[in-house]
């Protein structure tokens, strides 16, 4: 099977060079790699015309969403997923996912677990999840994160474009339009990715988040409005029971932003899954 990587790209040149590292050296797979820059001032588009290997277009765009429909109307995987610049695929990650949609042909989507990382590489936070369930993104926002999703082009192909008019959850209302329409979601117990927080990325901190229910409440049915916090506090129970909040020793090997240019390893000795706003 093929597959497609879409990166949306704004002035983010020192964490989009860690990005198309991760997906370039994963083993034993080449990926289609696409970055749709928004028009950079940071010298995103030079670095970009002396890469091999990545296809590309710089211009200015309405968003996010709109970046990532522009690069899976050019994406000519049979699988797809989009990465932005503040992640990183581990090792393994997309011969995992080739293999995995290979031996699950009922399958339409894929989600794994992942980890919040400082810039530097140190951990953050590891993330837990489970299969996505609309009633509780409803309730609590998409718990599930992108950057461990693949897809087949199916979906696509069927119509089923990301919102360009939504700034934060567009992938939360996307993923809610694909399972009405009967799609299969799975998650699989295994860390696909890494999650930098810079501190700035677009989906954090309380700006965000009450950024995303206003976009979320149009759509939201008036009794799940006033019993949000009841069907989130059994979505935490939920996560709970699944172990999500448990975890042993943990090893991985990611880009460094501003490293030496490779994957460098990390061990840390205690790993938490508090995240804060998270």
């Amino acid at each position: 099977m093929s597959l497609s990587i879409v990166t949306p790209s704004l002035d983010m040149l020192p964490f989009l060079k860690c990005c198309a590292a991760s997906v370039s050296d994963q083993e034993g797979v080449r990926a289609e790699h696409i970055v749709i820059d928004g028009g950079s001032r940071d010298g995103t588009a030079d670095w970009l015309a002396a890469q091999t290997g990545i296809g590309w277009i710089s211009e200015k765009d309405r968003g996010m969403y709109d970046a990532v429909n522009k690069g899976l109307r050019l994406a000519g995987g049979e699988l797809l997923a989009y990465l932005n610049c503040d992640e990183q695929y581990l090792p393994g990650t997309l011969a995992f996912a080739r293999e995995f949609f290979a031996n699950n042909p009922g399958t339409d989507i894929l989600f794994g677990d992942f980890l919040v990382t400082r810039p530097d590489g140190s951990l953050v936070a590891y993330r837990k999840s489970f299969a996505p369930k609309p009633l509780y993104i409803y309730a609590s926002f998409l718990y599930t994160y992108t950057c461990t999703m693949f897809l087949r082009r199916r979906i696509i192909d069927d119509g089923f474009w990301f919102d360009p008019r939504l700034r934060v959850a567009g992938d939360a209302e996307w993923l809610l339009r694909v399972l009405r329409a009967g799609y299969v979601a799975r998650h699989v117990r295994r860390y696909l990715s890494v999650f930098i927080d810079s501190g700035a990325n677009a989906s954090r901190g309380k700006a965000a988040l009450a950024a995303a229910r206003r976009e979320f409440r149009p759509g939201m049915p008036a009794w799940l409005q006033a019993g949000r916090w009841l069907v989130n506090g059994v979505r935490l129970l939920e996560k709970a029971w699944r172990g999500n909040y448990r975890q042993g020793a943990l090893e991985y090997d990611m880009y460094a932003v501003g490293g030496p240019g490779r994957r460098s390893h990390f061990a840390p000795r205690k790993a938490t899954f508090r995240w804060r706003n998270g």
